[in-house]
């Protein structure tokens, strides 16, 4: 069987491979600790629930348009209302099967063959591989000092080739935010260069400290004068990855053109995930300050074991559920160490070299505390 030359050369989601492995160690009946998951265990919202036994009730659970349903789209108008400061029309909003997808519909209808899309390292791991797919060039910007880029990272790469660029802030592995002043250079040079600008915003109402940044509709006039992307989603602020519910927000143009994407590839979401959405919209903050209080608890718990350890180097991550660690004074290869975490002492990371920076581990929060503190006590034992 000869196939394709993008499925050749395309590599397995990091993170999904590494939650197999520790299901299947688990139910060998292994003791395993995983540090490095990627959803809250936090409960569903109970609206979001209600809704869907609702719709279950009514036995009719059939296709909706393409772009989603009119009630959600009206509480994502509100939601992004709330949150950024500007109120979308219901025709700028796409519902789309997970936020995953929505990035990758904007890339079927922004990027051409050879175009460039430019990603910050460290990086969510499946960017690469998507711009792949399109047949786009993934062109890596790496930090010179730290965890956070600066425009004289970004400048050398930006060529008549740029097509867009992807910014994840608050960033995943990292748990960082990028500046402000950073975010408001980027978006005056792409405005005048005819670049796209994606936000991956899964993570924004995930952030401690009172470090909000601004909105990145707060740099623009008009959405539909726009070329400013925002995507989000249920998954994180909700704790409903399973109900694989995101959106994108854009200017008309573009969204019709992401709407007619996927109407190829999936016809439209879940009718019954997005009534679910529907009800976690209608709970809101209420839901989502909790979470976010249990995982800055969460993030303590870490921060405060992990400085028992010799030798390694992080910042204090303040947002997200992650903290992106550089162990690469006890071992540079992250693949080779975080393999060896697992079958030594039974303790799953992932390896920052899916995220375009080795030397580091992605160590997530979000588990039980006691799974944190046993998890980091038996690397800091193991290490010496």
């Amino acid at each position: 069987m000869e196939l394709s030359k993008i499925a050749i050369s395309l590599k397995p989601s990091a993170t999904l491979k590494l939650n197999e492995l520790a299901n299947r160690l688990k139910s060998e009946g292994k003791d395993i600790i995983h540090l490095g998951g990627g959803e809250p265990e936090f409960d569903v919202p109970e609206t979001a629930i209600k809704k869907s036994i609702e719709k279950l009730a009514s036995k009719r659970i059939k296709y909706t348009p393409t772009s989603g349903l009119k009630p959600l789209k009206e509480k994502i108008s509100s939601y992004c209302n709330d949150i950024y400061g500007v109120k979308p029309s219901a025709e700028n909003i796409i519902i789309s099967t997970g936020a995953k997808q929505a990035i990758y519909n904007f890339l079927l209808s922004t990027v051409d063959p050879g175009d460039e899309v430019i990603i910050f390292a460290p990086y969510w791991v499946s960017y690469t591989e998507m711009v792949s797919m399109v047949y786009g060039t993934p062109v890596v910007v790496k930090p010179s000092k730290g965890l956070v880029p600066t425009w004289d990272d970004l400048e050398p790469h930006l060529t008549s080739n740029t097509r867009a660029i992807i910014i994840n802030s608050p960033n995943n592995p990292s748990g960082l935010v990028y500046p402000d002043e950073l975010i408001e250079k980027i978006i005056e040079y792409c405005s005048n260069n005819n670049i796209f600008v994606l936000f991956d915003s899964i993570y924004d109402q995930l952030i401690f400290d009172g470090k909000k940044p601004k909105s990145p509709f707060s740099y623009i006039n008009n959405i539909n004068d726009s070329n400013v992307v925002l995507v989000n989603g249920v998954s994180k602020a909700f704790s409903m990855t399973g109900f694989r519910i995101g959106f994108s927000v854009s200017s008309l143009p573009l969204a019709k053109a992401m709407s007619n994407m996927q109407a190829q590839v999936t016809s439209c979401p879940s009718e019954l995930s997005q009534y679910a959405a529907i009800g976690a919209l209608e709970e809101g903050d209420s839901f989502t300050s909790r979470l976010r209080d249990d995982l800055k608890r969460k993030r303590d718990i870490l921060y405060n074991e992990l400085v028992k350890i010799k030798r390694i180097k992080f910042e204090k991550p303040y947002a997200t559920f992650y903290s992106f660690v550089d162990f690469s004074d006890y071992e540079k290869d992250s693949a080779k160490l975080s393999a060896l975490f697992i079958e030594k002492i039974g303790v799953v990371t992932v390896p920052g070299v899916e995220f375009g920076m080795d030397g580091y581990l992605r160590i997530s929060f979000c588990g039980a505390d006691d799974d944190i503190k046993n998890g980091i006590t038996r690397i800091k034992d193991f290490l010496g």
